[in-house]
């Protein structure tokens, strides 16, 4: 494909407000599809190009004339770029917290069941109830590491729960305390890690 009709194609789009993926959607071709066309790497077929000019209310001939009638910035077209692969990985990052949502629900379920089913069978409710402060954890460490980044896990749960489990089962609860300590140290090399 000759660059300016490219070139023309990625303008008559930006005008017109669309992305490539609203713009796919409403010529039904991939997105991909219409960045080969905007890098002149593949080209439109004519009904694609018909549903193009209808769609930007622009004649067939202003598409696809030799004439540069449209300048672009090589710029622009690698922000949109960049624009358009933040806009699908926040998408992604959208799903996986809804994931995580329906694995952190699934979690409590569970703790629940847990929580009566011994209590019920052994009548040991005082320590167990600490079964409810695992799925946070479990959640914070699946999403901490997903995104690669530590400060994401609930740390000081973690610290909580060990604290609540080791003072009730063995009534340390007096020299236990230390534990907490690390919970600065530990935000503190995540710190380090990111620089």
């Amino acid at each position: 494909m000759n660059v300016s009709i490219a070139n023309k194609l990625y303008e008559l789009r930006k005008k017109s407000g669309y992305s490539q993926e609203e713009l796919a959607l409403k010529l039904g071709v991939s997105r991909q599809a219409v960045s080969k066309w905007e890098r002149a790497e593949a080209s439109p077929d004519t009904d694609n190009l018909i549903m193009l000019s209808k769609l930007y209310n622009v004649s067939l001939d202003d598409i696809i004339s030799d004439e540069d009638i449209i300048n672009t910035v090589k710029e622009d077209y690698i922000d949109d770029e960049e624009e358009e692969e933040e806009s699908i990985a926040k998408k992604e990052d959208k799903s996986f917290i809804k994931k995580i949502a329906i694995v952190r629900s699934s979690l409590y379920l569970l703790s629940v069941t847990i929580f009566l089913t011994i209590g019920l069978m052994t009548g040991i409710w005082h320590p167990t109830w600490t079964v409810f402060l695992l799925p946070g954890v479990i959640a914070s460490l699946i999403s901490a590491i997903h995104f690669k980044k530590p400060n994401r896990f609930l740390y000081p749960l973690l610290v909580v729960t060990i604290y609540m489990v080791f003072s009730t089962i063995y009534n340390i609860y007096h020299p236990l305390w230390v534990i907490f300590i690390t919970v600065p140290i530990y935000y503190s090399i995540c710190e380090l890690l990111k620089k």
